[in-house]
């Protein structure tokens, strides 16, 4: 009796375990049919929305633009500047190297004295308007100097081939209608222009030179001779460059070097080689105060 109880027992519990292996896992059935409802909600409230497009998560980050946008420089001085760079490289690359610089080179044989005359005589053409130009900026020393270098040069300098006010102590100060109307009208410079054969400029400067050679005795002289004097003046100019053009060589943007020392010369000469130094920026010592 007892043996068959046991054996009974045995075969209900064989019974009991199999069936329960059998059954269905309702809890786990009902996770995964509830995050299958939620993932198919979520996917139609995305393709419904107007305001979010319907394009998955993920490929949206994919697909997104990864770069930065870096602000360009505008130098606003220099608004043709595609232009005046491609003037630069012809001046430089092609009137420069192939005829302004041997001319130079050619100019610095001639014997000192020469290389000094043809300086001397044209320069003495344009004492007058060094006169005009410093009479109009109020400066009359100057004024006087000019006048009087231009009388003693044309005559006893032999038209300026000699200048011989140089040695009574009337040292040369150039003053341009360029530099008259930025001192006495407050002119601004305008657009900087790098001009075929004729080099960097400005608006301003560009008409100051014109008006400059409409002053006696410029204006008398026929424009063949004229272009005679503006060629030698180049030479001259581009012969005291030769020691310096290295620097325009190895410098990284030989056409912003060129620039900017254009403008640096030209505010040296505007305030008589004394330009105003820029005043440094300092804090409020009230702000300073509050600061701490």
């Amino acid at each position: 009796m007892n043996a068959f109880l046991k054996a009974s027992l045995i075969t209900a519990i064989l019974v009991l375990t199999t069936a329960c292996a059998q059954q269905p896992d309702t809890t786990s059935v009902a996770v995964t049919t509830n995050t299958s409802q939620q993932q198919q909600d979520a996917e139609s409230t995305v393709n419904e929305s107007p305001k979010i497009a319907s394009v998955p998560v993920d490929e949206q980050v994919e697909d997104a633009p990864l770069t930065a946008q870096i602000p360009v420089y505008v130098d606003e001085r220099d608004p043709f500047e595609d232009f005046n760079r491609s003037m630069w490289d012809f001046n430089w690359e092609v009137l420069d190297e192939y005829l302004l610089r041997p001319l130079a080179v050619g100019y610095t044989s001639l014997p000192q004295g020469a290389q000094t005359s043809v300086r001397s005589f044209v320069t003495n053409l344009e004492e007058p308007g060094y006169a005009l130009n410093s009479l109009l900026q109020g400066k009359l020393k100057k004024t006087g100097v000019a006048t009087g270098r231009f009388l003693i040069n044309s005559t006893i300098g032999l038209l300026g081939l000699f200048d011989v006010a140089n040695h009574m102590g009337l040292v040369r100060h150039k003053e341009d209608f360029g530099q008259t109307l930025a001192v006495t009208a407050n002119v601004g410079n305008g657009p900087f222009l790098m001009l075929p054969g004729y080099g960097p400029t400005t608006v301003r400067d560009g008409v100051g030179d014109f008006v400059d050679g409409q002053i006696f005795p410029l204006y008398l002289i026929d424009w063949p001779w004229n272009l005679v004097k503006t060629g030698i003046k180049a030479v001259y100019s581009r012969a005291d460059l030769l020691q310096q053009e290295q620097l325009i060589n190895d410098s990284t943007d030989p056409y912003i070097f060129v620039k900017e020392a254009y403008y640096q010369n030209q505010n040296y000469q505007i305030f008589d080689g004394n330009p105003p130094i820029k005043e440094e920026f300092e804090l409020d010592e009230a702000l300073l105060d509050e600061i701490d």
